[in-house]
């Protein structure tokens, strides 16, 4: 049995047959994913915007992370 999807006047309908490739921790990425796609749609957001955001919180981590790491 494969991945089926339907459709409803008011919803999607996503059928994922239980099986081992499918684990419960997919299910939930994949429902992120689209929670991120709808809000992204959503945003008035420029793409500089974005990599402005993605560079601040990259020094950001990097500051408070950049002890953990040595040269050698």
């Amino acid at each position: 049995m494969q991945v089926e999807v339907s459709k409803t006047d008011m919803y999607y309908q996503i059928r994922i047959p239980l099986n081992e490739r499918y684990t419960n921790h997919h299910i939930m990425k994949f429902m992120d994913y689209l929670k991120v796609k709808a809000n992204a749609e959503k945003s008035a957001a420029t793409d500089t915007d974005i990599k402005n955001l993605s560079e601040e919180i990259m020094e950001d981590w990097w500051e408070k992370n950049k002890g953990n790491f040595r040269l050698t």
